[in-house]
């Protein structure tokens, strides 16, 4: 499908419609697909991997710092890595969900984005951004095709024109991510297999690290590697939460929980809401 031009005089209506046809549960590609029936609000959210949040019907609310920030269709936020957020999704009204999607900017594409920019860009502020969709249209529109045919390829390319279209805005603080401290390597790899029964041996071998040493740098990083495999699962708990239609229970099983209720128990300490007010019907 080719990209639709807009006028920036113009409505953003072609362009949210466009954009809102990725919002289905079905696509596989580095997007999330996010989708609430009703307000609730999610405390201290950890990006481990930049991304870029579009509302298509309804808005956000987000506090990345002190302050709440609105987010409305026709605006986009923009999440660096090492940030955490509260944000809280409302639907327009009663009759009709809040509907989202979230492209994610994996290392490969940050890398492809550097590579292309004739001079190192500057480091600005990791801070949260609201930007608008209209700035983005083209650039917007050549991922959302990619993503539509099903190309990976294309997807990365397109996710690369972002990222260089955001750069030459003054957000280049994305091709500067900070190196992954130990803690976030062992995120990703609870978040790729949340059920497994995790273990220091384990991860002493994937990491081909000693268990003094293992021991000894999460000290340095004040974290413990069980609070680590503990927010890892329950951050997978979450994305599963507000992008597909599963039970809670099928969500704890997922991510390597037995009991459905010490599951609802940590996710509500964690998030400061029960998973039940997540769960889509």
């Amino acid at each position: 499908m080719l990209a639709l031009m807009l006028d920036p005089t113009k409505d953003l209506a072609p362009l949210i419609a466009q954009l809102a046809e990725l919002a289905r549960p079905d696509l596989e590609q580095p997007l999330l697909y996010i989708r609430a029936t009703h307000a609730y609000l999610v405390k201290s959210i950890a990006v481990d991997q930049p991304m870029l949040a579009v509302p298509l019907q309804g808005h956000k609310r987000l506090r990345a710092e002190s302050d709440w920030t609105l987010v409305h269709t026709g605006d986009m936020a923009l999440l660096p890595t090492g940030c955490r957020f509260d944000t809280e999704n409302v639907p327009p009204d009663a009759e009709r969900p809040y509907l989202a999607v979230a492209m994610l900017f994996p290392v490969d594409v940050l890398e492809a984005a550097r590579r292309l920019l004739p001079e190192p860009p500057l480091a600005p502020s990791r801070a949260a951004a609201v930007l608008a969709v209209r700035d983005y249209a083209d650039e917007l529109l050549a991922w959302r095709d990619a993503v539509e045919r099903g190309d990976p390829l294309g997807v990365r390319y397109a996710l690369v024109g972002v990222v260089l279209a955001l750069s030459r805005r003054g957000h280049s603080a994305l091709l500067h991510p900070p190196a992954p401290t130990l803690a976030q390597r062992i995120r990703a790899m609870v978040d790729a297999h949340p059920a497994r029964d995790w273990t220091s041996s384990q991860l002493e071998t994937d990491l081909g690290v000693s268990g003094a040493t293992l021991r000894r740098r999460l000290a340095d990083e004040g974290a413990s590697l069980r609070d680590i495999v503990a927010d890892a699962r329950l951050a997978h708990a979450l994305n599963l939460l507000i992008t597909t239609p599963l039970p809670v229970k099928s969500v704890a099983g997922r991510v390597g929980y037995a009991s459905a209720s010490t599951f609802a128990r940590r996710f509500a300490d964690r998030y400061g809401i029960e998973p039940s007010r997540i769960s889509q019907p």
